[in-house]
């Protein structure tokens, strides 16, 4: 990667202006690590000190490498939630706890297992690469259920990447989450990044690498104890944690989100309702097929999260707009 110093980052740390332009899946750390042992040139020249301070017009240059997997998913025969299926595209109904791909932590039961285990005991080919994750143009959090589509061959993963991209899928959500909101509705309008402090988070910190975001809402019920508004959500923008991180910044985390919400809060969330998991559902999907079809599937609310709503008092005096 070159890198040219601008006015805007001169005087900054080496290893911070490297990192705030890196990929979001190198640590500081590891910048660190190949500055200290010389892997970094400033104007040619080898630097050392992660602390040098760099100057307007400083030419860098670092080369990140990617890790090749370890591991190839293997097909697993795990039940799937079908919403919608052709010879090119599946759509399920995704469980909470289960991850959509394979990764350093969970190299079996996820998604991406599940659907190849489908395809093989149905016969049907699927994609003919060799990747950690075949097929998937999307993702949703572990924690989070709902509508989730994969693509079955190459040609179909190209177009649904391609429409993703356009913003032509529309990506429906409902989720609880802490206070009384007091807009009925509302747009968060407000870019994304990863948090310098904690790469598990993401932020609306402003920085270069941030991405915009924009994220509609609606508010369905409220509910006194606990306070709690019962939001539908349109994400017109899909970046990791869109939803967890934009009403974390209005003050108004997601239900049983450690990660962004109040640990006390929800640890009295989790006694209350004997759950496990967030209050994020994805919905619904709709977007159109190359050959001008559309497709628009819907996943009901799991039966946790509605025993949860069935349980609560719901606000009578609350009216929606």
């Amino acid at each position: 990667m070159l890198l040219i110093i601008t006015e805007e980052n001169a005087g900054k740390r080496l290893d911070a202006v490297i990192f705030e332009n890196a990929p979001e899946d190198v640590t500081r750390g590891s910048i660190q690590t190949q500055i200290a042992e010389g892997e970094v040139r400033v104007n040619k020249k080898r630097i050392t000190r992660n602390a040098e301070k760099v100057k307007k017009g400083d030419r860098i240059v670092i080369h990140f490498t990617e890790k090749e997997p370890e591991y190839i998913p293997t097909p697993e025969d795990i039940p799937l939630q079908i919403l919608f299926e052709n010879d090119d595209l599946l759509i399920i109904s995704k469980e909470s706890g289960m991850c959509t791909h394979p990764d350093n932590t969970y190299k079996s039961g996820t998604v991406v297992n599940a659907v190849m285990g489908y395809l093989k005991n149905h016969q049907q080919e699927f994609i003919d690469e060799e990747t950690i994750r075949p097929g998937i143009v999307h993702r949703l959090d572990k924690d989070t259920s709902g509508c989730l589509m994969i693509a079955k061959n190459k040609k179909t993963h190209r177009y649904l990447s391609k429409i993703i991209s356009e913003r032509k899928v529309t990506k429906k959500y409902q989720t609880l989450v802490f206070g009384r909101v007091p807009a009925k509705k509302g747009t968060i309008d407000s870019p994304i990044t990863r948090d310098p402090y904690n790469r598990e988070r993401m932020t609306t910190l402003k920085n270069a690498k941030a991405k915009d975001a924009l994220t509609h809402f609606e508010c369905i019920a409220q509910y006194p104890k606990p306070t709690a508004t019962l939001i539908d959500v349109h994400i017109i923008t899909g970046r990791t944690h869109q939803i967890r991180v934009h009403f974390s910044a209005i003050g108004h985390p997601v239900y049983g989100d450690n990660l962004y919400g109040n640990p006390k809060v929800n640890s009295a969330y989790f006694l209350q309702f004997k759950t496990e998991r967030m209050f994020l559902h994805a919905k619904s999907l709709s977007f159109q097929l190359e050959n001008g079809e559309t497709i628009s599937v819907e996943s009901p609310l799991p039966s946790d999260l509605q025993n949860i709503l069935n349980s609560m008092e719901i606000d009578e005096s609350y009216e929606r707009e």
